[in-house]
């Protein structure tokens, strides 16, 4: 069942003391409502640039936009075409090529940016009015994973849980998924998932397992994302 050479117990044991962790902090991520739809498309945009990309050098790229001010309603709001282009130029790291965070997807995510854009605010939308007119958690995540360029459910999940607008949900990334895997929560590995709908059942599984050994699925995949991420790379170091 399992491919780590941590033994599953420790791997658990591991994951119990992250939730300690997390539980202790009492961590609470923003309320939607009163973020400024600048914090929201920020947090849009992470989501964006996060997507098969590492943490670090996602957040460089978040930080070259933010830094050239492509991140506020001016910028996002008209003259796509052009908000496009200076989005690549930024993620390319145009003009320091060789440093090492350059974004390998620039054409792609300035593209889906661009797009997302459109979609959220070409005919005066924004993405509060979005949210506002989704039903409930599900409903949004389908909408976004749907008609928001560069958010498949996974990714959609993230930024709904960032911004607060509820905790019934579970990341499934890479990592969740090997969990998964190691637990017998799913046949096989997988490292993606395709559609919304096997999102959704795999994602029930997750929260029930969760559940059943007393954490709520917002920490608990936080937690399995840590420590199976710290597993991996300690796994390379004796390959």
């Amino acid at each position: 069942m399992t491919v780590t050479r941590i033994p599953l117990p420790a791997i658990k044991a591991a994951i119990r003391e992250v939730c300690f962790a997390l539980e202790e902090r009492s961590h609470r991520p923003p309320f939607w409502a009163s973020m400024t739809e600048d914090d929201l498309w920020r947090e849009l945009v992470a989501c964006i640039l996060g997507s098969r990309v590492r943490f670090e050098v996602a957040h460089s790229a978040l930080e070259r936009m933010g830094k050239r001010r492509l991140l506020c309603e001016r910028r996002r709001s008209s003259r796509f075409k052009q908000y496009e282009r200076d989005v690549m130029e930024a993620l390319s790291g145009w003009g320091a090529p060789d440093q090492p965070n350059r974004y390998p997807f620039f054409q792609v995510r300035a593209n889906q940016i661009r797009r997302a854009a459109e979609r959220l605010y070409e005919s005066g939308d924004t993405l509060h009015s979005f949210l506002e007119g989704s039903r409930d958690i599900r409903d949004a995540r389908r909408r976004l994973a749907l008609e928001v360029s560069g958010l498949g459910p996974k990714q959609a999940s993230l930024f709904l849980r960032n911004i607060g607008y509820g905790a019934h949900v579970a990341v499934l990334d890479i990592h969740v998924l090997t969990y998964m895997s190691w637990v017998g929560l799913t046949e096989a590995p997988m490292r993606s998932i395709s559609t919304v709908r096997k999102y959704e059942a795999l994602e029930e599984a997750f929260i029930e397992h969760a559940y059943s050994l007393g954490y709520t699925p917002d920490r608990f995949d936080l937690a399995v994302w840590v420590v199976v991420r710290v597993a991996k790379e300690e796994q390379k170091t004796w390959e």
